[in-house]
């Protein structure tokens, strides 16, 4: 198993080829592009996926989309739902890869351990370094396991309510970040007062050919330069 910290967030791509057939290991292809991009998805998982992987779609599977705030996570009884649809239980290690950069398979991380489950990974680099490093990639489909059963565990300090970002404005120990592109804080006509904009493609730098996240000196010095010098309680939006 990997080494468990509340920190650990990624697998490399040895590490996953070496435990591909453990017992109580399931991986989630979260491959995902924009709706007016190809190829999607779910032709991407049937091109050719990490063998035993089933297809997860973020949007349709794991999400609320109504207006006026779309994409909020499931509540606790539809995720838990779906978790044992796809035969995750609190034994089970769920490790999930997107194209490899990083935001797609992570909104599923956070969403697991938001509903309290640790044994959760993201595949660094993706698909795209798992192909590159020569490992096998296959057609089959196999059914996740029966008789699997999800319990929730609500984490609530992973995610803030309308009513504490408004406090947080306030709050001198606490700071927003703000980590949309421009685009989108345009379209949605500006950002939370007080918040310090941070885009979280700032986090990402290259590595081969995927996106990997940055040194944390690096993040410390973005952070500074932007003006945050001691974060206290940080709400990301």
């Amino acid at each position: 198993m990997p080494r468990r910290s509340g920190r650990q967030v990624f697998v490399s791509v040895n590490w996953l080829a070496e435990h591909l057939h453990d017992d109580n290991l399931r991986i989630f292809d979260a491959r995902y592009v924009y709706p007016h991009e190809s190829p999607q998805g779910e032709e991407m998982y049937a091109a050719g996926h990490i063998p035993g992987a089933t297809f997860v779609h973020w949007r349709r599977d794991l999400s609320v989309n109504t207006k006026p705030v779309p994409n909020l996570v499931l509540g606790p009884e539809a995720f838990a739902a779906k978790m044992s649809q796809l035969g995750v239980d609190a034994n089970t290690t769920v490790v999930v890869y997107d194209i490899g950069n990083v935001i797609w398979a992570a909104r599923i991380w956070w969403s697991l351990r938001y509903y309290g489950h640790d044994r959760v990974y993201v595949l660094e680099g993706g698909a795209a370094a798992w192909e590159a490093a020569g490992k096998p990639m296959t057609t089959d489909i196999v059914d996740p396991p029966a008789n699997k059963t999800f319990v929730p565990n609500v984490r609530p300090g992973m995610r803030a309510s309308k009513a504490q970002v408004r406090a947080a404005i306030a709050d001198a120990d606490t700071t927003i970040i703000e980590t949309r592109r421009e685009s989108g804080i345009r379209e949605s006509g500006g950002t939370v007062k007080g918040a310090y904009w941070l885009p979280s493609t700032t986090v990402f730098a290259p590595k081969e050919n995927y996106q990997a996240l940055i040194p944390e000196a690096d993040l410390d010095g973005y952070l500074r330069d932007i003006g945050v010098e001691e974060a206290g309680q940080l709400v990301a939006t």
